[in-house]
């Protein structure tokens, strides 16, 4: 019997279930993400069509993930889970955090864009993401034990070094069946751009041990208890400020002398225990309880003053001249000001899901029944530093502000999600029926000003799916889901506002060969009373408005495609393209006038800002033998920085904000040599962005930003 015999439910299952799917869904394999050495998950979920991602450090350690047009900021509209448990660090009270897994520590990743998305919450406006860890040992089942140890080391540009080693092993005993995974992943960076009459390190560093443990008694029940615990430091030497267009255009990898200070440190613990057991052939019960805590503190610059009051960056750089523009780049006199975003987050909960497989008459049901109770909260507790510069730009005191006196509030969720679905099978067709409810529990705390409060919202979410099997290998199906987004405790009671919901619908056709695969899919949504943070452009908070309707349509395009999959020469060619087609525009008036939000000014006919109308993604490998070469290449075009749609840096008010203006075209191309050594020992080499794009990946939060320059690496990868 093979250790994963009862194996925790993913949320798509194997690349050959795609075909069975109600809907589209897309699984990025392991071998995948290692071709490139990608550790960004914006690189990895850019090959799958319909997801968009705006980059923020070039690094990919903030990602921002559109999944059909949604809003991408902070990828707040998307359920990130990892082995299908909550990742988020706090889902229901502040989606908009700065934590999402390391896709280079992943066996895989899973999206589903479409069909019935019920059984997933609580944000599927933008649908699901769920990254696969290290998988177990599997015994071939004639031996009693099976280990497997790894090891991936590469080195690179900008002293960039990165680790990832597991340890496996599984063993029949007498009672049972065992097995472990101890994993540790590694992450160093010294950064690609440099401070202004600094210098120093602009990069990050990331450590992450983790440990995972199974076991399946010998019962008369197949059965199986599955425990992990897993731990991440990461530390970036990153700023929220960017540059002036015009400093952008001299050298897009400088930073400011006021960022000197920025810094940002968090720490995420993550366990979980989770139960598996077969009552019977036809009916399956699987439960987890997990815990979740993120504490974060980005001590970064929040505003400058040359005595005319508090400046944010945004306005500073968009003047590009000015008192305030020499303070932040050091050559004034006044004082910055640098704020401790320092927050804490926390997550439990219990969940369980009952299948069943019955028959009634000619139709085959798989009935899925699922409930889980989830808390989560966020708790700020902030404070302001005041750094005093001479004329000469010389630090000349410090005014520390005392540990919540900026803010010291929380913000809390209890919450009851239920779903019911089905899965019924007539011949050639299935179709798929499901319906989702949550009822929340909320409360918030603003200890400064002494205020509280409590407050409740529901809310469902109907979908079904369908597809018919026209012959073996091609496959017509179809969709329609209600996406849900709820607000956070203070938005809901203090501001009344209202839930977002999509009505979502799409059709699409399937063809899978060993040889080649193709899908083609034309989608619509209709999101109303969009959820977007008001502060610094999606940049983080959890301060939110309703920011209207927004219309999204467009059509995926994939093919996948090895001429000598099924040859018996040692030659393979593995192909792979996908085309977006996205139209995204507001189809109402944006009520915010806060230039700190990227919706600001957005009129009926405005793009949505940040989603591309189309997205261009191509892979193409030669393997001979020990050897392989791999090209991969992403095209994305400009996009607008903001719903006011404008091109010049300037807020809708006419005063002059970085935030505002466009984002770049940028054609991205990666290349990856592997040589195998022995059947344990491979190398590989290779360079990242190889034609050197410098582009404005993105104007967020303060101003233009560059994506990562051209970057050479090289490193060993072991397996015995």
């Amino acid at each position: 019997m093979g250790v994963q015999t009862l194996d925790v439910i993913t949320v798509v299952g194997e690349a050959e279930d795609i075909p069975r799917i109600a809907g589209s869904a897309a699984r990025v394999t392991q071998e995948a993400i290692r071709t490139q050495d990608y550790t960004n998950p914006g690189r990895v979920l850019q090959q799958i069509p319909g997801v968009y991602i705006r980059e923020e450090d070039g690094f990919g350690n903030f990602p921002n993930i559109s999944i059909r047009g949604a809003d991408p900021g902070r990828s707040s509209k998307v359920t990130i889970m990892e082995d299908g448990i909550p990742m988020a660090p706090a889902p229901y009270s502040a989606p908009a955090a700065y934590y999402s897994p390391r896709i280079g520590r992943m066996s895989g990743v899973e999206v589903l864009k479409g069909s019935s998305q019920v059984r997933y919450g609580p944000h599927t406006t933008g649908g699901v993401v769920n990254y696969l860890s290290t998988p177990f040992v599997e015994l071939d089942g004639e031996g009693t034990s099976a280990e497997e140890f790894y090891l991936k080391s590469s080195f690179g540009s900008f002293n960039t070094w990165k680790n990832h080693s597991y340890w496996g092993q599984s063993l029949q005993l007498d009672s049972g069946l065992l097995g472990y995974v101890l994993e540790f992943n590694h992450e160093h960076s010294d950064g690609f751009r440099s401070i202004q009459g600094d210098g120093g390190n602009t990069g990050y560093t990331v450590w992450e041990p983790m440990l995972k443990v199974f076991f399946e008694p010998d019962t008369v029940l197949r059965q199986r208890f599955e425990f992990r615990i897993g731990y991440t430091d990461f530390r970036g030497l990153e700023t929220y400020v960017g540059q002036s267009d015009r400093d952008f255009a001299k050298d897009p990898y400088r930073r400011y002398a006021a960022t000197r200070y920025d810094v940002m440190n968090s720490e995420q613990f993550r366990t979980s225990l989770s139960h598996v057991i077969e009552l019977s052939d036809s009916v399956r019960i699987e439960s987890a309880a997990y815990f979740n805590s993120f504490s974060r503190a980005w001590y970064k610059l929040h505003d400058v003053n040359s005595g005319g009051g508090n400046v944010d960056p945004a306005t500073a750089i968009g003047a590009g001249s000015g008192a305030d523009y020499d303070l932040i780049t050091g050559r004034g006199a006044g004082s910055w000001r640098v704020r401790n975003n320092n927050r804490e987050y926390e997550t439990l909960g219990i969940q369980t899901r009952v299948d069943w497989d019955f028959v009634t008459g000619p139709l085959q049901h798989s009935l899925s029944l699922g409930a889980r109770l989830h808390y989560d909260e966020e708790v700020r507790f902030q404070n302001d530093d005041r750094y005093t510069l001479n004329a000469a730009g010389q630090l000349t005191g410090v005014v520390r502000g005392a540990p919540g006196t900026q803010d010291h509030r929380r913000d809390s969720t209890t919450a009851l999600a239920l779903f019911l679905e089905d899965e019924i099978k007539f011949g050639k067709l299935t179709l798929k029926p499901g319906v989702r409810y949550e009822h929340l529990w909320q409360e918030f705390e603003n200890y400064n000003a002494d205020t509280s409060g409590d407050g409740t919202l529901s809310t469902w979410a109907p979908g079904i799916g369908a597809i018919f099997q026209v012959t073996e290998d091609v496959s017509l199906f179809g969709s329609y889901y209600r996406g849900i987004s709820t607000p956070g405790a203070s938005a809901n009671i203090r501001e009344r506002q209202k839930n977002e919901y999509s009505d979502s619908f799409e059709l699409g056709v399937r063809y899978y060969t060993p040889k080649l695969q193709t899908e083609l899919i034309g989608f619509y949504s209709k999101h109303n009373d969009l959820i977007v943070p008001d502060i610094v452009g999606a940049a983080g908070g959890t301060d939110t408005s309703n920011a209207g309707d927004i219309e999204v349509y467009g059509l995926e395009a994939a093919i996948r495609y090895d001429p000598m999959a099924e040859s018996a020469t040692d030659w393979r060619l593995p192909m792979r393209a996908a085309l977006t087609l996205t139209h995204a525009e507001l189809t109402s008036d944006t009520p915010s006038a806060d230039v700190e939000s990227i919706f600001s000014g957005g009129k009926a006919g405005n793009r949505v800002p940040y989603i591309p109308e189309y997205n261009i993604t191509f892979g193409a490998g030669v393997e001979y033998k020990r050897l392989g070469v791999y090209l991969d290449a992403t095209y994305t075009p400009e996009t607008f920085g903001t719903a006011s749609n404008t091109t010049s840096g300037r807020a809708p008010d006419g005063s002059p904000d970085a935030r505002f203006g466009t984002a770049d075209a940028a054609f991205l191309v990666d290349l990856n040599v592997k040589y195998r050594v022995t059947d344990k020992v491979r190398l590989f080499a290779g360079v990242s962005n190889l034609l050197g794009e410098e582009y404005v990946a993105s104007r967020l939060p303060y101003g233009p930003r560059a994506g990562a320059p051209r970057m050479w690496y090289g490193g060993v990868e072991l397996k015995f």
